[in-house]
């Protein structure tokens, strides 16, 4: 017979592990049409999470909180938005926006899809510390009837 605590040790790290990869990595909805055509509506999209020290560097693709309280007038309703960083602190302003740079503890982040986007140009600057992680890859495409349900 096993002894009791060398039957528990192998279930005690793979909660361990599952734990440790759960608070690594996240999967993320895509909603809308405003990644396009990088990413579609309903792509689900593996995300690591970012660390405070974490860099974060102009062409990678972030998931961060909306700036906008849900329900708010010209808001998303999702909690969370899928961007691209078009600046990072330092960087002149994009074209069209006031001159001057991004200062520190901030980015400025833009759809693929710029026609179809909410992002800094009607959001601001985004400061960092919003941004809940980086877009690691697109795992797939969650079914209509699964999208519908979550309601």
């Amino acid at each position: 017979m096993i002894p009791y605590f060398l039957a528990a040790t192998p279930l005690a790290l793979m909660l361990a592990v599952a734990a440790w990869i759960r608070r690594q990595l996240l999967v993320v909805d895509v909603h809308g049409p405003s990644m396009l055509p990088t990413y579609r509506d309903g792509d689900q999209l593996l995300t690591r999470r970012r660390t405070a020290e974490g860099s974060l560097s102009t062409g990678q693709v972030v998931v961060l909180r909306n700036p906008r309280p849900v329900g708010r007038p010209g808001s998303s309703t999702d909690r969370w938005l899928v961007k691209r960083i078009a600046a990072v602190a330092g960087d002149r302003l994009l074209p069209g926006m006031p001159s001057g740079h991004v200062p520190d503890g901030y980015v400025l982040v833009l759809g693929d899809n710029v026609a179809q986007s909410m992002d800094s140009r009607h959001l601001g600057m985004i400061p960092s510390d919003s941004i809940l992680g980086t877009v690691v890859r697109r795992m797939g495409t969650r079914p209509p009837a699964a999208r519908s349900e979550e309601g």
